[in-house]
């Protein structure tokens, strides 16, 4: 067995306010057809709008954003799972006062190459020791 932590995955963050920390993929672990991310957006923040060719899916851990999917924009809140299909343009803004939180999971997994380049940073615990 092997358990994927938060504070060991290797991460990104950006200026408008999120960080995504990559946990079981081809990267992480023995994953050949799964992607699956925790991803935090401050107060404020959003994750762009852009569009990849795996299906994806959207669990609200805490918070509340608005989220786009295509054409559609809707609130969404802790408890909600939201589908996103290959190719459809989707992004999710935090538009509550509070930290918003998800779990994605996306497949089939983005090439290796695609995870080394999107989430360049390191993890937690090498910042620390």
């Amino acid at each position: 067995m092997q358990i994927l932590t938060k504070v060991k995955a290797p991460r990104y963050t950006r200026p408008e306010g999120i960080t995504s920390y990559l946990l079981a993929s081809p990267r992480t672990c023995q994953a050949k057809h799964l992607t699956t991310t925790l991803v935090q957006l401050e107060p404020g923040g959003e994750q762009r709008v852009h569009n990849h060719t795996p299906e994806q899916v959207y669990f609200v851990l805490e918070g509340t954003g608005t989220m786009t999917v295509g054409t559609d924009t809707q609130e969404v809140g802790p408890g909600d799972c939201i589908f996103v299909p290959s190719e459809a343009p989707h992004g999710i803004r935090n538009q509550g006062q509070g930290v918003l939180r998800y779990f994605s999971a996306a497949a089939p997994a983005f090439d290796t190459s695609e995870l080394l380049a999107q989430w360049p940073l390191g993890s937690e615990s090498d910042e620390v020791g």
